[in-house]
């Protein structure tokens, strides 16, 4: 089965990933090593501009040694490297790296294990692919990299500029990068810990409100039974109040009711005292408590025409204090 050819918009969008991640964030999660891209030209070089003169890689011309050790990511002209163009089917558009490793192969005096070759510029017609070869011998490369090192340049990639594109035709970061293994776990470990760390400030206001709400907790009960205890007391008050509140619709809603108090109150003497009354269609009657005789009482009342006919109900009864105790009846209610 076939395998599709990636699209445009695909291929140009995994292109600019690759450059879209900064240098040093691969070097801080990968372990890889930064470098600075100098580019070699055929004429004079300038370092500041980051250019080389090409004649110090392959002349006798030898780079100057710097100081501090800088890893060069070199950009060499398409002319130190041989090119050839192979056409393929677009239908094998997906397989270029096997066909163009079994077409070097075949159609080149170059054996496997003394080149390095890779894919340059690809173009596209209706019906075919033509692929850029770009092929280094491993004698040069290695040529070049010991001139890099003689002058504290270690190369770390080898670039081809071919079409105006820079192609990688020789990768060394690994054998750089010699501690590279342990950084994708020392960064897997900070980032666990930054991560803990984070969930740890992000639940800390919670444990220490729930801390407080622990040492809260038996104040909140107190208050709480407490509050229980208010409302039973609050109920009994009602309830105090609607019975009082009765009484008073029940006085004020009965006028002879009403009017056997006001007589009471307003005939007898400050020194008798009313403790009970008690209404029934027989009359009114009420157990006073006198500070005095109770007869000399019933003589008192014999005349007022608000108390008629009142009588003395039951025995007198002396109380410790001195006072007399007895019922008194009359027919209040009775009368029109």
């Amino acid at each position: 089965m076939p395998t599709r050819e990636p699209s445009r918009f695909l291929r140009w969008y995994l292109s600019s990933m690759r450059s879209f991640v900064p240098q040093w964030v691969k070097a801080l999660s990968l372990g890889r090593p930064m470098a600075r891209t100098c580019r070699f030209v055929d004429g004079k070089g300038n370092s500041r501009s980051r250019t080389l003169f090409v004649d110090a890689l392959t002349g006798k011309t030898m780079l100057p040694r710097v100081r501090l050790r800088q890893i060069t990511d070199a950009v060499l002209p398409e002319r130190l490297f041989l090119t050839r163009t192979v056409s393929l089917p677009r239908k094998a558009a997906a397989r270029m790296q096997q066909v163009g490793t079994l077409d070097l192969l075949q159609k080149t005096p170059f054996k496997a294990e003394e080149i390095v070759w890779a894919i340059g510029p690809v173009r596209r017609d209706k019906d075919q692919v033509h692929m850029t070869q770009i092929i280094a011998l491993k004698s040069d490369l290695g040529t070049w990299r010991k001139r890099m090192e003689a002058a504290n340049r270690p190369l770390r990639r080898i670039y081809a500029n071919v079409g105006e594109k820079d192609v990688v035709v020789a990768d060394y970061d690994k054998e750089l990068g010699k501690h590279r293994r342990f950084w994708p776990i020392a960064n897997t470990v900070a980032a666990i810990l930054a991560l803990s760390c984070a969930l740890y400030l992000w639940a800390l206001p919670g444990l220490q409100a729930s801390q407080k709400a622990a040492v809260l907790q038996p104040e909140s009960e107190r208050l709480q039974e407490q509050a229980i205890a208010l409302r039973a007391h609050v109920r009994e008050l009602r309830a105090d109040h609607d019975r009082q509140q009765g009484i008073l619709t029940g006085i004020s809603s009965a006028p002879r009711l009403l009017d056997a108090i006001v007589a009471a109150t307003t005939i007898l003497p400050d020194t008798a005292w009313v403790s009970q009354y008690t209404f029934d269609p027989a009359g009114v009657r009420m157990f006073m408590d006198i500070d005095g005789s109770a007869v000399d009482l019933l003589y008192t009342l014999a005349d007022e025409a608000l108390l008629p006919n009142a009588l003395m109900q039951g025995d007198v009864q002396r109380t410790s204090s001195g006072t007399e105790e007895f019922w008194l009846r009359h027919d209040h209610l009775l009368r029109q």
